[in-house]
């Protein structure tokens, strides 16, 4: 898939695996990203709240919420005592968190002209495995 998106200075870009997004709304990813000083931090808390509700079995993730409505539940036995799919789903988790930065290039005539690239200390990648016993992000 290839599409098109405009973007502004100080925008955030936030990607990650499955993992990832089957464990974290949309919601928590703003409410993070809008609480970390940079984008550093910001996938650091991004992939460690991904890892803690992965392994919450109580967690409606959003993994099984879209399961549920599928028609992927538990066994009709346990749903007439009031049990349904739920929990977090285990899985390498992986997010890459990126800020648009504006960059000064001088052109040919010595005039500096803006262009929208930004730099390599722009962006950070945190993984985070919810197999581990310890918890550990690596950058």
């Amino acid at each position: 898939l290839v599409c098109t998106v405009n973007l502004m200075e100080g925008d955030m870009i936030v990607s990650g695996s499955d993992g990832f997004f089957d464990n974290i709304f949309d919601q928590e990813i703003v409410s993070v990203i809008s609480e970390s000083p940079g984008v550093d931090e910001a996938a650091k808390a991004l992939a460690e709240l991904a890892r803690k509700h992965s392994v919450d079995v109580t967690f409606d993730s959003p993994y099984s919420m879209e399961a549920r409505s599928r028609g992927f539940d538990v066994p009709s036995w346990k749903k007439f005592i009031g049990g349904k799919l739920i929990g977090g789903k285990m899985d390498d988790i992986t997010v890459i968190v990126a800020q648009v930065k504006a960059v000064m290039i001088p052109d040919d005539e010595g005039v500096d002209e803006e262009k929208g690239q930004g730099d390599e200390q722009g962006s950070a990648v945190a993984v985070a495995s919810s197999e581990q016993k310890e918890d550990s992000i690596t950058t």
